[in-house]
């Protein structure tokens, strides 16, 4: 099956984006704004989006050439439509034919030695693909996130052959990559937010919770990387009495390793679409090929059933697994390496503050 091509311009791509935002501001609030938009502009924006399937291809089959020795965890995801219009609305991204990250790919490492490696591996590629930031930019392993999130983001430009017959030229996709610690905590924080309807995913917030992710990145950092972060002025032990006093109150660890992990493994494909329900429920739909499941994503977006539902592919079901764990709330991984730390700073037995 083909992959879906471009058939707007961006003119218009960026004039459906327009309308979009326009609708939402005029029924703020209102469940019915999307009424307000009309069925062209949401074929425009659908055809842009599912457009990004073959940059996608292209991308994690590009990632996974530089790296055959180390294998890292290469995944990829097409953003969620609600994702794609609640970054206009929000105006984190004022431009729907410029959002660089539709096309996602992502890639995991043991280490951050293997980072950057890879790294090198990446400027020194004799692929055309055109990086669009300076490679300092998005690393935040260098600067982390004043949430205290890791890991370095690179905005590509696809280019394949020669000239402009290809329909996809121009086309952007964001690399990101993590090592399985930072991955760890990203992880523990989506299924919090989620959990919670929150957005410290996006930016600050004066849930005090979240200043227990900031502490446990900090220790992830020191202890599991032999890094400092963005609280490097702190003691160790200053960190993990903080964490203690803050846990005492918010119970946020205990919560999210209270939590049913979804046991759906066995169903998922290297094409799969996780749908999460109103009821809680994790759906798993596996797909032949991406292009076909690029076919299905919308309509299973807009069921009425449907809390939110991903489309991602990997070269490996496990590799799903393990890459999108928030969508099987398991943050297994999180805990051990939080337990391993703060036994490491308190320098005694540990203490299992989950179940005592």
């Amino acid at each position: 099956m083909a992959w879906p091509a471009p058939q707007y311009s961006k003119s218009r791509v960026r004039r459906a984006g327009k309308n979009l935002v326009a609708a939402h501001r005029k029924r703020q609030g209102s469940v019915r704004w999307k009424l307000e938009v009309t069925k062209e502009d949401l074929a425009v924006i659908e055809n842009w989006r599912t457009s990004h399937g073959a940059v996608l291809n292209t991308a994690q089959a590009w990632l996974r050439r530089l790296d055959k020795e180390s294998g890292p965890v290469v995944v990829q995801r097409l953003k969620r439509n609600e994702t794609v219009i609640d970054k206009l609305t929000s105006e984190r991204s004022k431009d729907l034919s410029t959002m660089h990250d539709i096309a996602g790919v992502r890639a995991i490492f043991r280490s951050l030695d293997e980072i950057e490696t890879f790294r090198e591996r990446m400027n020194k590629s004799k692929a055309r693909h055109i990086p669009l930031n300076d490679p300092d930019k998005f690393d935040y392993i260098k600067k982390p996130k004043t949430s205290g999130y890791r890991g370095v983001h690179q905005v590509m430009q696809r280019m394949v052959g020669v000239g402009d017959s290809n329909p996809w030229n121009g086309m952007k996709f964001e690399v990101q990559l993590r090592t399985a610690v930072q991955h760890a905590w990203a992880t523990a924080v989506e299924v919090y937010d989620s959990t919670r309807a929150a957005r410290f995913k996006f930016g600050s917030s004066t849930n005090p919770a979240y200043e227990q992710f900031l502490i446990i990145s900090e220790l992830f950092a020191r202890i599991h990387e032999g890094r400092f972060g963005c609280l490097w002025d702190t003691s160790d032990l200053q960190l993990e009495r903080r964490f203690t006093e803050l846990e005492n109150s918010t119970q946020m660890v205990t919560m999210i390793h209270g939590l049913k992990v979804a046991e759906t493994a066995e169903q998922l494909g290297k094409n799969t679409i996780l749908q999460r329900r109103a009821n809680g429920e994790l759906y798993v739909y596996r797909y032949k090929s991406f292009p076909i499941a690029l076919l299905a994503i919308s309509e299973i977006e807009n069921r009425t059933e449907t809390q939110n539902a991903v489309l991602v592919g990997a070269n490996t079901p496990l590799h799903i697994r393990d890459a999108f764990r928030n969508y099987f709330d398991d943050t297994s991984d999180f805990i051990e390496l939080l337990d391993d730390a703060l036994r490491q700073v308190r320098a005694k037995e540990v203490v299992d503050l989950w179940n005592s």
